[in-house]
């Protein structure tokens, strides 16, 4: 395991070393996510394993850990979009036909030239983990949102058949 992360990898190497990658790398070296996001402080952390599957291509597996800062679409504040995703990556070095077989639970990923940016490794599975649209549960500065259990009862009272379920109940 390397002290700090390399800013290049040679992925077949790593995989026949069966290495580890343990480390974080800044969301402002990560160019790409930067329109995603409201402000670039922050670090990613990754926890890589490096290995060969049954047909010698290098595979990689682990996790991608990133508190994101996003503007809500719902009240535009800033908030903090929390990151956990599993990485189980199968490296090709050319395109994949149709019927070939990939482990279970991989998803390939083709890599033509090395070495590798694992900057931008890093980046592909962050910009994977985007939300389509970010928003609060509540938002802190809408004064005006009903609460959820108020909200859930007066959707049940204004439903027409409610008088006729306080009959069927008697």
């Amino acid at each position: 395991m390397l002290k700090s992360l390399p800013t290049w990898i040679f992925p077949k190497r790593l995989a026949l070393a069966r290495d580890n990658l343990k480390g974080h790398v800044a969301l402002a070296q990560m160019e790409r996510l930067h329109d995603s996001l409201c402000d670039v402080q922050g670090d990613a952390h990754i926890d890589w394993s490096f290995a060969m599957d049954d047909k010698q291509r290098p595979t990689i597996s682990g996790s991608v850990h990133a508190q994101l800062p996003m503007l809500c679409q719902r009240c535009l504040q800033p908030m903090l979009w929390p990151v956990d995703k599993r990485v189980a990556l199968v490296i090709l070095t050319h395109e994949p036909t149709e019927n070939e077989e990939l482990p279970a639970g991989y998803e390939a990923n083709t890599l033509i030239n090395t070495p590798n940016s694992l900057i931008t490794l890093i980046e592909d599975e962050l910009i994977l983990a985007l939300p389509i649209v970010a928003i609060h549960s509540i938002c802190p500065s809408n004064e005006y949102q009903l609460q959820e259990t108020l909200a859930e009862d007066l959707t049940f009272q204004n439903n027409p058949f409610y008088v006729l379920s306080k009959l069927k109940n008697n």
